[in-house]
This record gives structure tokens, sequence and C-alpha cells, in this order.
């Protein structure tokens, strides 16, 4: 073999290495800790547990108003260790650990001592434990719906190092009503207003946008693409601690009427599970990219759990003509109390419009709201 000849035999091995290396899969540098995971846990009526909304086998019990929920579900939940025994039982949740004798009526969290509304209970080989009494000390969001009277707990352990991802949203979980499919505004005197953004392609507008609106001491909605949200984890945590609503825009942005059913479920899905991973939730909201819906896909979207919020107005920040100078034109045109406007977060031109217009219309008495804001009538 010559020189000429190896050296393309070289070459050759080369590539086939590594486009061998290129279809092997990539493994993390360590695993995912799923502990840090936001969750969400469903007890319904029925005694039925439900995760992120899927049933799980377990079931829970109730002693008089208390329910209780075997360890292993919190294993499920929230990566939860336990150690059970007569003389010592421990549970431990990411830095959180409750520590509590046998069946005795009070329980040691970090260094308090808490009460327990009802004794732990074994039943059927498994220890059952009150859940609002152990996951509201350990910083969880427990609320209970109506009227259905599900109990719902959030929780992530990221919040146990910043208490500020815990988002003021997660109330609405209580209240919010399914079978109000779309909400565009909200009739009410108040002079309030909800400007919402859509898409955030442009992070970097979307973070003016959202101190914008802190200066006022008012608070805007953003609905995320998911796959925005991996590339721009940082606005997105910005938005969160300003105390801004986030909502679900699907992962990718398609037209939901043109694709299946269950590849808009996926979308859905995917969205919520990339703010999952940052100990962060869309919940309850949904948006339809380009408003492409219908009441068949508004079920659906209901069905996941969700509300879908529309809009009563866009303002004009998208198309071949788009400017500060329209933008503001289409708020003054049609400002109301109650009303919810559109935008999208994916030009400096649309943070230009705002800054023209809030001082405006601050000098008009109006407030600027979320939408966990307009709904509960703040």
């Amino acid at each position: 073999m010559n020189c000429r000849t190896f050296r393309w035999f070289v070459i050759v091995f080369l590539v086939c290495c590594c486009a061998e290396v290129a279809l092997l899969p990539v493994l993390s540098a360590q695993a995912v800790d799923t502990t840090s995971w936001f969750r969400l846990l469903t007890v319904d009526s029925g005694l039925s547990i439900s995760l992120n909304g899927t049933k799980l086998s377990a079931r829970a019990m109730r002693i008089g108003h208390t329910v209780l929920v075997p360890l292993s579900v919190l294993h499920q939940a929230w990566g939860a260790a336990c150690a059970v025994s007569p003389a010592g039982s421990t549970l431990t949740i990411g830095s959180r650990r409750a520590v509590w004798q046998g069946m005795s009526a009070t329980y040691r969290l970090d260094h308090l001592d808490l009460p327990w509304s009802v004794v732990p209970v074994l039943s059927g080989g498994q220890l059952y434990v009150p859940l609002r009494e152990l996951m509201e000390p350990m910083g969880a969001f427990v609320g209970k719906r109506t009227p259905s009277g599900d109990v719902v707990v959030a929780y992530s352990t990221k919040w146990q190092k910043e208490p500020w991802l815990r988002q003021g949203q997660l109330a609405q979980l209580e209240t919010v009503n399914l079978t109000h499919t779309s909400v565009t505004r909200v009739a009410t005197t108040r002079k309030v207003v909800a400007f919402t953004f859509d898409d955030n392609w442009d992070a970097v507008a979307a973070v003016r946008i959202a101190e914008l609106f802190r200066t006022y001491n008012g608070h805007c909605t953003f609905f995320v693409i998911g796959t925005n949200v991996r590339m721009h984890p940082d606005a997105i945590r910005t938005m969160v601690r300003l105390g801004h609503d986030i909502g679900n825009h699907t992962l990718s942005h398609p037209a939901a009427t043109s694709i299946t059913d269950a590849t808009f479920v996926k979308q859905i899905q995917a969205c919520e599970q990339v703010l999952n991973g940052m100990g962060l939730t869309s919940r309850p909201y949904f948006r339809f990219p380009y408003f492409a819906e219908d009441s068949h896909l508004m079920r659906i979207v209901t069905d996941q759990g969700y509300i879908t919020v529309g809009s009563a107005w866009t303002i004009e920040d998208t198309g071949p003509n788009r400017s500060a100078a329209l933008s503001v034109a289409t708020v003054r045109r049609f400002i109301s109390p109650g009303v919810i406007f559109v935008g999208h977060a994916n030009s400096m031109a649309t943070y230009d419009a705002m800054k023209a217009v809030l001082p405006e219309l601050a000098r008009q008495g109006y407030s600027f709201v979320s939408i966990s804001e307009l709904l509960r009538g703040r």
C-alpha cells in the first residue's frame, strides 16, 4: 500500500468513526435529579391519587376531614427517602427532614415540633401520613378545588433554596373553572388591564418587558414555547422572580388544527415538562398558537387541566407593517376595564410600544395585572 492510498484509508476510517459516534445517544454528565422537579399531586373526592394528571395505583384514605396518603406516593412524587421502624421514622425530601416516634402525635421538621391532626396509620403493610400536615410545612402549595373538593399539592425541592420559584398562579388551581373554555376579558368596572405576551423569541426584549411592568408595580403574563424556555431559562426565571404569570404555548408552536390530537397533547405536556425541570409550571393557563382552535381542541385543553386564555385584541406587533406607533394606537383604541391584550415578545418594537403606552395608561388610572390577578379580582 503506497502512502497516498494509506492516507485515504485513514480519512475514510475517521469519517466512519465520527459518523458512528454521532449516532450514539448522548449521555448526561450526571443523572437527572427528579426530586427537584415540580410535581402536582391530586387526591379526588373518591380518594384516587393522580400525579401530574396520571392516575396512580395507590389510594388515599380519609379520617374525619384529614386526607392521608402512603409514603410510597411521596416517593413517586418528589423522590422522598423514608425509613420506618417502631423506634423512629424519617422522611426526607430534598434538604427537609421529618422525624417521628412510632405513632406519636407530633413530628419534628428540621428543628420544629409540629402536630399531626391525625397520627400516621399503618394499613395493608403501608404507612399512611396526613398529606396537608406534612407537605404544607415542607413549603408545598396545598389547596382544595371548588366545588369538587379535590386536594391539590404542588411542590418542588427547588423551592427550598429559592422560595420565590413558588408561583402565585398556583392559587388558581383551587378556583379555576374549567367549564369556561376560553377567557378573553373579565367584566369589571375596575380599571385593570391584562397584557399578555406570546412566544418570547427575543429573550432580551422579554426580560425588558418583564422589568418594565414591575416599575409600574404591575404584572403581565408570558405564554412560553418550550423550546425557547430550554434556550433561555434565565429569562423565564427573571419573569417568575418579578411576579409574572407563565402560560403554556406548546413545545414548538404548531397550529393545533394541523396536527393530530395525540401530537397536540404531547405538545402541551412537553412544554409543561420543560418548565417542571426548572421547578416551575404553566398551569392552569394555555393559549393556542396562531389562535388556531375549535371547540373539540378546547375540550382537549380542558382535559389536560388548563383553561384557554384568548384575547380581546392583538396589539399589531407581528405583521409586516408592525411598529411601536401602530401598537400604541391599537391599545389606545381598544383599552377598557378588564380587557386582555396579546402581544409578542419577539422584538424590541413591542418593548418600545409598552414603554410608550404604560405611563399613559397609568395616568388614566389603569393597573396592570397578570391573568391570575385579573381572574381573582385584584
